[in-house]
């Protein structure tokens, strides 16, 4: 079985990541591989053989999906061995904190022809630029899109019954024991468009909770689960609310879903402003456009890949990875 989640994404905030989550707070310390180099050097190649390998021999598998090109992979986890490769490059720049105790550094950029390469720095100065240009321009609009989305959801609470919302939740749920949460993201605007990647979670039960009420339920769920060890999976737009909460203690798994038409409309006091549902088309308008401008990023991106392949030794990087396939022993 492999679970697939995004542990950083593009939000209205800009990028957010919760690489602290990948092992959750309340399993052992796992021994991260943290691994180092430029684009195109195999960092990607080798945590998907670390994962073919690991579920060919019936491990479980955590799949990190990177927001940025949502077929790559940031990190991958193997619960049963407390094994984790992560890519640690920008813009997640992570280092063991205790190496060789926590973590090791496996740099696969050694095996850069520098010299050859360095030829190149113009053409890759100017695709770097254009890629955070597009970056740019991608962030503006979710934020935009966040404002709106954080103004609708503030306009509709108003009209909501809040201690109904409460009263509802603590009797039909059951929240898990006392510790800490889990933060990760499970949706995020990738250059493949908005990625969810809530299926791949196999919930035993999932309760869908559509429109704005549905997100201010989703609120107070969250807000009633702290302190115990759900999982939280935040809203991309808006990243301090929730998209959905898992309750592992009773396999539930509650998510907040676009919907024009609200069905919730029992825990209405007032009707809800039209300015709510003129806000939220808007920010899907202004998210498609962010989508347009990860879609640049991503071909910025790709030509970047395409200057460093031709200096990358890859009989070294392979050697490199047999050894550390032989050294994890899956």
């Amino acid at each position: 079985m492999t679970k697939k989640y995004f542990p950083g994404a593009n939000t209205g905030r800009g990028f957010i990541g919760h690489f602290e989550s990948i092992v959750p707070p309340w399993d052992k310390p796992h021994y991260t591989y943290i691994l180092k180099g430029g684009p195109g050097v195999g960092k990607n190649t080798l945590m998907k053989k670390v994962s073919c390998l690991a579920r060919a021999n019936g491990f479980c598998v955590e799949e990190f999906r990177c927001a940025s090109d949502p077929e790559s992979l940031d990190a991958v986890r193997i619960p049963q061995r407390g094994i984790v490769l992560l890519d640690g490059t920008a813009p997640h720049m992570l280092d063991p904190d205790i190496p060789g105790i926590e973590g090791e550094i496996l740099n696969l950029g050694h095996f850069l022809h520098r010299e050859a390469f360095a030829r190149r720095r113009g053409e890759l100065q100017l695709l770097f630029d254009e890629n955070r240009a597009h970056y740019g321009a991608a962030f503006a609009c979710l934020s935009a899109a966040g404002t709106l989305r954080r103004r609708a959801v503030a306009d509709a609470e108003k009209c909501a019954d809040l201690p109904m919302m409460r009263t509802f939740l603590r009797d039909s749920f059951s929240f898990s024991e006392p510790g800490c949460a889990r933060t990760l993201f499970l949706r995020s605007p990738t250059p493949n468009g908005v990625t969810d990647l809530r299926e791949t979670l196999e919930a035993e039960n999932t309760v869908f909770l559509p429109g704005i009420l549905g997100a201010i339920l989703l609120r107070e769920a969250m807000v009633m689960a702290k302190g115990t060890r759900a999982e939280i999976f935040p809203d991309f737009l808006t990243p301090e609310l929730p998209q959905c909460v898992y309750l592992p203690e009773s396999g539930t798994m509650l998510c907040a879903v676009d919907d024009t038409h609200d069905t919730l409309n029992e825990f209405l006091h007032s009707s809800i402003p039209d300015f709510v549902a003129f806000a939220l088309h808007e920010a899907d308008l202004l998210t498609a456009r962010a989508v347009e401008s990860l879609r640049l990023c991503k071909r910025a991106h790709d030509a970047i890949e395409s200057l460093y392949h031709p200096y990358v030794d890859y009989g070294r990087v392979d050697r490199e990875t047999q050894l550390l396939l032989e050294k994890l022993d899956l």
